[in-house]
């Protein structure tokens, strides 16, 4: 029995219950439809899913809000949203879809195991600006019926398709958005060949969008050369530590082997603006006693200034609440700890935040055992020991560490005294997810030098 049939009942269950409930006051719709099938032209468009688990893999739940993952897919090049509005098997509902379009310009699909006219109304009162009809769960001429009825309310419709077959009953009900699914509904598992061979079968004229399987850049290009023109990403951000980051590989923004920069210790909106034009993909920004220091209000004027950066907020054993209020307050991508912060204080503040975390070990702490006991740190940052914990320690030690750390299967920012004089030699060195700067590229305690920014960068990334 396939995952459609088993959902059936439960289906007509909820039909039954909306009927009741629609029966006792006419539903209303207080926004306007976001152009969603507009949205995916051009090709090369990123549809990215929000749901907080999955049937097809059991084992991973997204911490993140809706409202969180919204942001950062927007920010990372998202061309448009998905919500999978069944709370029993996906953790999602409707409930969540006021709150994401309240967050965020793009568009949303409703995603829903659709067999009735009243799951489009509600999804309609709700907000959604698309929904999906899956062929396999409509007989007869219902697919048909229920398409005109979506447009009726204004709603674009995505059509998913399976085989030839449902892709021949797509065309037939005259379908503008055809979906076709990598996924095997009797294993759940994905086949992207299956896609593959599939996609030509779908009319020009149609928008065609590949569904399920999709893990790398490399998926949406072989797509892409069959005729797909855009790529519904469900699994690959629910299992990704950093779900904004994979967004930006998948739609072509980062290299997935590409070196990231972190430009840490911004305290202006001037340095934050030349330093994002200037290529860096991270900006850090100390929320703790530093020379480098700044409060909440300037994080909100950095964050006006610059919309689509990633921040990231680093704090030093401050209290779990307030970095989360912080974090949240911020609209912060990233959380970085450069404490003494304990692994279960890790797990507590992920859970709470939503974000990734990057937890901060001075490089001769930096051993893969502390580093296996961080479970909820999507990376480490190897830098040289601060404040009364100074110690004699040298780049080279942060670049031992860092590799060590690399080898053993984590995600490093190198720190600890990186200039545009000994960047590419350190990077030559030391193999790792990203590098990170402060006072290498400043001319005083927190006021970044264009020049030397720009240098660092063209060196790191080279």
């Amino acid at each position: 029995m396939s995952f459609l049939q088993k959902i059936l009942p439960a289906k007509q269950a909820e039909v039954r219950t909306l009927r009741a409930v629609l029966a006792q006051a006419k539903p209303i719709r207080t926004s306007e439809v976001r152009d969603f099938a507009t949205a995916l032209k051009g090709g090369d468009r990123l549809i990215a899913e929000i749901k907080r688990k999955s049937p097809s893999h059991p084992e991973f739940h997204q911490l993140a809000s809706p409202t969180t993952l919204a942001r950062a897919y927007l920010r990372n090049g998202a061309a448009a949203l998905s919500i999978v509005t069944d709370a029993t098997h996906f953790g999602t509902s409707l409930d969540d879809v006021a709150a994401v379009k309240a967050a965020v310009p793009l568009p949303v699909l409703v995603k829903d195991f659709v067999i009735d006219e009243l799951q489009l109304l509600a999804a309609w009162a709700a907000g959604a600006d698309a929904v999906l009809l899956i062929v396999r769960m409509l007989d007869g001429d219902r697919l048909g019926e229920l398409l005109k009825y979506a447009h009726s309310l204004g709603l674009h419709v995505l059509v998913e398709c399976h085989d030839q077959a449902d892709i021949d009953l797509a065309i037939k009900a005259e379908a503008r958005l055809i979906g076709v699914n990598n996924r095997n509904l009797a294993t759940l598992t994905t086949d992207l060949s299956h896609g593959a061979a599939m996609m030509p079968g779908v009319p020009k004229q149609a928008t065609r969008i590949s569904e399920s399987g999709l893990y790398r850049r490399s998926d949406i290009l072989r797509l892409a050369a069959v005729g797909a023109d855009a790529f519904l990403v469900g699994h690959a951000l629910l299992q990704s530590r950093d779900p904004g980051r994979k967004v930006a590989e998948l739609s072509g923004r980062e290299a997935e082997d590409g070196r990231r920069v972190k430009t840490c210790g911004i305290t202006n909106v001037a340095d934050a603006v030349m330093a994002h034009e200037a290529g860096s993909h991270i900006l850090g920004l100390i929320l703790a006693d530093s020379p480098r220091q700044v409060a909440a209000e300037q994080v909100l004027k950095i964050r006006a200034a610059v919309p689509n950066a990633r921040l990231c907020g680093v704090f030093v054993d401050e209290q779990l609440d307030e970095v989360a209020t912080l974090a949240h307050r911020c609209d912060l991508d990233l959380i970085q700890l450069h404490g003494h912060e304990s692994p279960e204080y890790c797990q507590q503040l992920a859970e709470a935040s939503g974000l990734p975390l990057i937890k901060a070990l001075a490089a001769d702490e930096a051993t893969c055992e502390l580093a296996a006991s961080y479970d909820a740190a999507a990376y480490f940052l190897v830098d040289l020991p601060k404040g009364p914990d100074k110690r004699a320690l040298t780049t080279a030690d942060c670049q031992t560490a860092a590799n060590a750390l690399t080898t053993a299967g984590h995600e490093v920012f190198l720190a600890g005294g990186l200039t545009p004089q000994n960047i590419a030699a350190a990077c030559a060195a030391a193999t790792t997810y990203a590098v990170d700067t402060a006072s290498g590229i400043e001319n005083s305690p927190g006021h970044k030098d264009a020049e030397l920014t720009r240098a660092f960068i063209t060196e790191a990334i080279r």
